[in-house]
């Protein structure tokens, strides 16, 4: 099988950047053989991707309020300072990931998280329509975009900081690698709060209680960190895929998940 490598940077989750990956992942799948299970392994995809967007919003609304914190804290310090002390704090991750927890339960950062996740659907609903119906914006929708203040201060800090998301779709050896890295780190809390959702929904899984474990977990008041990878497992459980064996996640200086989708055991289904 020949070797075929796609990649591309995500700046807004857009239908038009999901189709574009779509049409992306339709190449490598047709050339794979194994086409018809491509809306199953999209489907996985979106959740790693909106769990990406979602973990870079967090990132970034916990160093602004470290910012915050340091700027009262030391106040002959100037702003510069203050950014170097905090890219130090990043490279000692047990270092940030205290001050993090200090810092989430001290600001709402969670809240914070929501409201502009809100903010995001409401840009990307405008966008999205306007995409459909093959339109530049009209003049009331950029005003109503002009008002969404939180997403679009994070948007401008994520430029300026370079934080971005990226996606590789690797065709070889008889596996399609899928990954997607988000160039913040996430938290230590919710790293494991991914491996625990995950364990949870084997437990149930295993137990011929699936229904129940989306039921109780319907509250994503955490910011549903865990969740979009249970569903993940849900997907390739479906497809006779060990979910174990196929999903992994390295937190470091960045965040990377990868897909690692067997050719031959799926040309089998």
């Amino acid at each position: 099988m020949n070797s075929h490598r796609i990649t591309g940077i995500i700046r807004h989750y857009t239908r038009k950047a999901r189709d574009q990956i779509y049409n992306a992942g339709l190449i490598i799948f047709k050339e794979a053989g194994i086409v018809e299970h491509l809306d199953d392994i999209s489907a996985c995809v979106d959740e790693l991707i909106k769990n990406a967007v979602k973990a870079n919003y967090k990132h970034l609304l916990i160093i602004q309020a470290l910012q915050r914190q340091f700027q009262l804290q030391y106040k002959d310090k100037s702003q510069s300072q203050i950014h170097e002390y905090i890219k130090d704090i990043l490279k000692d991750k047990i270092q940030f990931d205290t001050l993090a927890g200090i810092v989430l339960k001290k600001e709402n950062i969670t809240k914070k998280v929501r409201d502009v996740l809100n903010q995001e659907g409401v840009f990307l609903s405008i966008k999205n329509r306007a995409y459909k119906e093959n339109r530049p914006l009209s003049k009331e929708e950029s005003k109503t975009i002009n008002t969404l203040q939180l997403f679009l201060d994070l948007q401008d800090t994520m430029k300026k900081k370079d934080i971005q998301i990226l996606l590789k779709i690797d065709l070889r050896d008889d596996y399609i690698y899928i990954e997607i890295t988000n160039t913040a780190p996430i938290l230590s809390h919710d790293l494991q709060r991914i491996y625990d959702k995950r364990d949870e929904y084997r437990k149930y899984k295993n137990e011929d209680r699936e229904n129940e474990f989306f039921i109780n977990n319907i509250d994503t008041s955490d910011s549903g960190f865990g969740l979009g990878y249970a569903k993940i497992d849900s997907y390739l459980y479906n497809l006779s895929i060990e979910p174990d064996k196929a999903v992994t996640v390295i937190s470091i200086n960045n965040t990377t998940a990868m897909l690692s989708i067997p050719v031959e055991a799926l040309k089998k289904l």
